[in-house]
C-alpha cells in the first residue's frame, strides 16, 4: 500500500508541473516567432533592437537556447555592419562586434560545430575588428580567429546565408596584408558566391573590386555594372544602396581614367 500511495503522490506532481513546462515551452515559442518576425523587417534597425530584448528574454528563461544565443549573435553584427565605414562609427562597430562575440561565444559553447555559431562570430570578429583597426587586430590574432570561425561554418554550408561564408572568405583573403594576402584564392571564393547569388550587390562590388586588383578592367565592368542596375532588396541586403553607390563611384572613376 505504501508503494502504491507513493505512486499516486508521484504521478500528482508530474501532473502539476506537466502544465507549468507546457506554457514555459509555448511561452519560448511565442518570443521566438514574435523575435523572428521582427527579424523579417531588418532593414529597420529599431525592430532588430526589439528582437535582440525578446531573444535575450528566451535566454532569462532558458540559458541553453542555442538558437537565441546565435540569432542575438547574427543582430549585432548586422547593426554593426550596416554603419558607414568612417572613423565616427568605428566606436560603435567595435561595440556591437564585441557583444555579437559574446553570445556567438555562449552558442558555441553549447554547440561547437554549429553552422550560425561559428558564421556569426566570426561576423561579429569583423565587426569587432573594423572597430579596432587593422595593426591591433593582427596583434590580437582576430584574423585568425576569424579565418579559423568561417572555414569551419564554409565547410558546413558554403552557401549560408546567400553564400555568406564564401563571400566572407574571398573578402578576407582580399584584404590581407602581404604575404598572407591572396587574390587568386579570393577570387575563386568570390566567382563561386555571384554564381550562387547573382543579384548580391555586395557580392558583385567584391568581385569586381578583386578584379581591378588583378588587372582585368572588363571583367571588373561588367560586375560593377550588375551592381549598379540590380534593384536593391533591403529584406535581403540592409545596406544596398550602400553597395550600389560604391559601385557607381568606381565606374565613373574607370571611365575617367586614360585607356
Amino acid at each position: 500500500m505504501k508503494h502504491i500511495a507513493a505512486r499516486t503522490i508521484s504521478i500528482g506532481v508530474l501532473f502539476i508541473l506537466l502544465p507549468a513546462a507546457l506554457l514555459f515551452s509555448q511561452e519560448t515559442s511565442i518570443l521566438m516567432r514574435d523575435a523572428d518576425l521582427l527579424w523579417q523587417s531588418r532593414d529597420d534597425a529599431e525592430k532588430v533592437e526589439a528582437a535582440i530584448n525578446l531573444y535575450k528574454k528566451i535566454l532569462a528563461q532558458d540559458e541553453e537556447n542555442y538558437e537565441a544565443c546565435w540569432k542575438i549573435a547574427r543582430a549585432f553584427s548586422s547593426l554593426g555592419d550596416r554603419l558607414p565605414a568612417t572613423e565616427e562609427s568605428r566606436k560603435a562597430r567595435k561595440a556591437a562586434g564585441r557583444q555579437g562575440m559574446y553570445y556567438a561565444g555562449r552558442a558555441l559553447e553549447l554547440k561547437p560545430e554549429g553552422l550560425e555559431g561559428n558564421y556569426y562570430y566570426a561576423f561579429s570578429l569583423s565587426q569587432y575588428s573594423i572597430g579596432i583597426g587593422s595593426v591591433m587586430t593582427v596583434a590580437r590574432g582576430i584574423d585568425r580567429k576569424f579565418e579559423k570561425h568561417m572555414t569551419a561554418a564554409w565547410r558546413i554550408n558554403r552557401y549560408y546565408d546567400n553564400a555568406g561564408p564564401l563571400r566572407a572568405l574571398g573578402r578576407y583573403c582580399y584584404y590581407l596584408p602581404w604575404p598572407k594576402k591572396d587574390l587568386k584564392k579570393s577570387l575563386q571564393y568570390l566567382r563561386e558566391a555571384v554564381a550562387y547569388n547573382p543579384d548580391g550587390i555586395r557580392g558583385n562590388v567584391y568581385l569586381a573590386e578583386c578584379y581591378l586588383e588583378l588587372g582585368d578592367l572588363q571583367s571588373a565592368q561588367t560586375h560593377l555594372h550588375k551592381a549598379v542596375e540590380t534593384p536593391p532588396d533591403p529584406k535581403q541586403e540592409v545596406d544596398a544602396q550602400r553597395w550600389k553607390e560604391r559601385a557607381a563611384d568606381l565606374l565613373l572613376t574607370l571611365e575617367k581614367s586614360p585607356p
